[in-house]
């Protein structure tokens, strides 16, 4: 090969890494318990965490929110304050608007709704209000099919909330989770979000970590991101600085995605806080 040809190889070549750079497309996932409209929370009931939330979101912008707790009329209010975004969901009671939902936010100008639909954490998942196992109320997750407008790619989000009483409930939610993600998504692009209940530093996250892995190929965004996690040390709470840190939101997602960086932000107005859980978002490139 002479040089002349060895160049215009060379040349190609480095063409095609830019063109392939050029068509990562980076994606901001968040999972958030915004907290029940409680109106015992005082200082922090909704109406005066609202604007808190408002002013977060729209700096931060996520692409993608699975939130947790959200009554419907909380809904109605984020949709308000939240502009440009659509959600999926239905009431954990009734399937309709009673009780607390687990909603997948999403932006309309980033992603195409393609169908979603909902499952309940128990031996009848598709009975409203059914309670499965050990725990004592309802619990659920809310799924969605999205296709990402700028790339054409299908993917798949799974958003839930774990039982807050029984190491028992969590660990069958997890594996009952698991198979019906492997029958909705396959092993298609995927991310789970959720208010899991399980402590990192307990066996239960372990077993989780290592199920997810197997039977999903999921990962803790957290432990693969290229840079370090920043922000506080706990996802958890109460509404106090001293209460005692456990991390038990997280973001899973499958290999399709690279992820950049993690953080937990811990988020008030004076003495208002976000919410009872600090949100937790990731930065990735699908």
């Amino acid at each position: 090969m002479n040089y002349s040809k060895k160049y215009v190889l060379l040349a190609v070549m480095i063409l095609m890494g830019f063109g392939a750079q050029a068509q990562s497309h980076q994606l901001k996932v968040m999972t958030f318990n915004v907290r029940f409209d409680n109106p015992a929370d005082g200082i922090n009931r909704w109406d005066y965490r609202l604007p808190v939330i408002k002013n977060y979101m729209n700096a931060k912008m996520p692409d993608i929110v699975g939130m947790q707790e959200n009554l419907h009329h909380q809904n109605q209010d984020l949709l308000e304050v939240m502009p440009g975004y659509a959600f999926v969901g239905q009431g954990r009671d009734d399937g309709l608007e009673g009780g607390e939902f687990s909603p997948v936010f999403y932006r309309k100008e980033v992603f195409e709704h393609l169908q979603d639909g909902q499952f309940w954490l128990s031996e009848n998942p598709y009975e409203p209000g059914s309670i499965g196992w050990e725990a004592v109320l309802p619990r659920i997750v809310t799924w969605v099919e999205l296709k990402h407008i700028a790339s054409g790619e299908h993917l798949y989000v799974f958003n839930t909330h774990f039982s807050h009483v029984s190491d028992k409930a969590r660990e069958k939610s997890m594996e009952f989770m698991s198979e019906k993600i492997a029958d909705i998504a396959g092993h298609g692009i995927s991310i789970v979000t959720g208010d899991f209940n399980i402590r990192q530093d307990t066996p239960l996250y372990n077993t989780m970590v290592d199920h997810l892995r197997a039977k999903n190929k999921l990962e803790n965004a957290a432990m693969v991101a290229t840079q370090p996690v920043k922000g506080v040390l706990s996802t958890f709470n109460g509404f106090r600085q001293d209460t005692d840190p456990r991390v038990i939101d997280y973001i899973f997602v499958s290999p399709h995605f690279r992820v950049i960086s993690y953080s937990v932000d811990e988020v008030m107005d004076g003495n208002v806080y976000i919410s009872d859980h600090w949100p937790v978002w990731a930065l990735m490139a699908l």
